[in-house]
């Protein structure tokens, strides 16, 4: 038989236990995509690739593509995962024919994007950031 100090103690025990394996896989599995160009390419979804990368002070902007569409997302470095950073953003824009554009901004704690924009045959324009700088590059990869 449990008396009530047993079963508070055996329930502490277990909360802390399992806050702790929480913590390791949050950990892991924010540290394992953060400075990755396939992480990247896999929040963009299926079948992306990585195709260029930009390396800032706090962020890094990682440019994927499939075939037709191109993904922008911009992650912070691996210090700074779970740490809310203003105007984190990403974006990705072609070239006027016809013109089109896609933008994320805001105050994330991981990644901004993924942003797309379809642009087979086409120049694009690219970039990202946060508070601390911003990065941006086109006319580029014009395929």
């Amino acid at each position: 038989m449990f008396t009530g100090k047993s079963v508070l103690k055996r329930a502490a025990i277990t909360l802390s236990t399992a806050s702790l394996v929480s913590v390791a896989f949050m950990t892991t599995s924010a540290s394992a995509v953060s400075d990755d160009s396939n992480g990247a390419a896999a929040l963009c979804g299926s079948g992306y690739r990585p195709l260029d990368e930009i390396d800032l002070n706090s962020e890094h902007v990682y440019l994927s593509y499939n075939g037709g569409t191109d993904c922008v997302v911009t992650m912070h470095v691996p210090g700074d995962w779970g740490s809310p950073i203003d105007d984190t953003n990403a974006w990705v824009a072609t070239t006027p024919n016809p013109p089109s554009s896609q933008s994320d901004s805001g105050t994330y704690s991981y990644y901004a994007g993924p942003v797309y924009v379809y642009a087979p045959g086409q120049c694009i324009y690219w970039g990202g950031g946060d508070y601390w700088g911003q990065f941006s590059k086109g006319p580029d990869h014009c395929i």
